[in-house]
């Protein structure tokens, strides 16, 4: 598990946190106040290596080379830098402000993930998701059942993947839009509809694992739940 500091205004940072936690890491988010960056909140101590530091151009003051230097202790000149920006304000990324990688809104969490794991090189999170005949491989992105392949679209594969990490859990179709299709998406709340029908129709036998609770959305029971 990597540790990264996340510098985001109040209302981005409460989703970029939850969305890098989402895909294993531990964070701890700050607040700018004039001069100065504090921890806003403790997920990790302040006195930890810092692996990544996270940056939302929403941020104000958020040239990363400044920001290291205001963090040393912990962050420091060497650690790399993701910045969260807008496809238009590509073009005036400043690389040699420190910038190591960009990544453009809106998102979903396998390009966040995926992002990540580039700058990061991690080797540290588990490659694969056993629950018992059903194995999600992460690696080469690969669901297989009573070890058969399953044919899934990759939207398919986001939304179990997203399901399984975080059973016991029931989201809302608008909380399921927003974490795999990206929270700038203007497609119906029937996509979530379409695509877990389409999973239980190719998990066969394992599909009763996909919980429809109505009036909200859908989450994964493990052990399923017998019908």
């Amino acid at each position: 598990m990597s540790h990264i500091l996340l510098l985001a205004s109040e209302t981005e940072g409460i989703r970029l946190k939850s969305d890098l936690e989402s895909v294993g890491h531990s964070v701890s988010r700050l607040a700018w106040n004039h001069e100065r960056v504090t921890l806003s909140d403790t997920g990790s101590q302040p006195g930890n290596p810092v692996d990544l530091l996270v940056v939302d151009d929403t941020f104000p003051g958020h040239l990363p080379n400044r920001v290291q230097r205001l963090l040393r202790p912990p962050a420091s000149r060497n650690t790399p830098v993701l910045l969260i920006t807008d496809e238009a304000r590509v073009a005036n990324v400043d690389f040699s402000a420190g910038i190591t990688d960009f990544i453009t809104r809106p998102y979903s969490l396998e390009q966040m993930e995926t992002r990540l794991r580039l700058i990061l090189g991690s080797t540290e999170r588990r490659d694969v998701i056993r629950l018992d005949e059903l194995v999600i491989n992460l690696v080469r992105y690969e669901v297989r059942v009573n070890d058969v392949l399953v044919d899934l679209t990759l939207k398919e594969y986001e939304l179990l993947k997203y399901l399984v990490v975080h059973r016991g859990r029931v989201f809302t179709r608008s909380d399921l839009l927003d974490r795999i299709w990206g929270y700038d998406y203007h497609g119906g709340m029937r996509t979530i509809d379409v695509h877990v029908a389409r999973l239980r129709t190719k998990l066969a036998g394992f599909n009763g694992a996909i919980s429809t609770v109505r009036g909200v959305g859908y989450g994964f029971d493990w052990p399923p739940v017998p019908t």
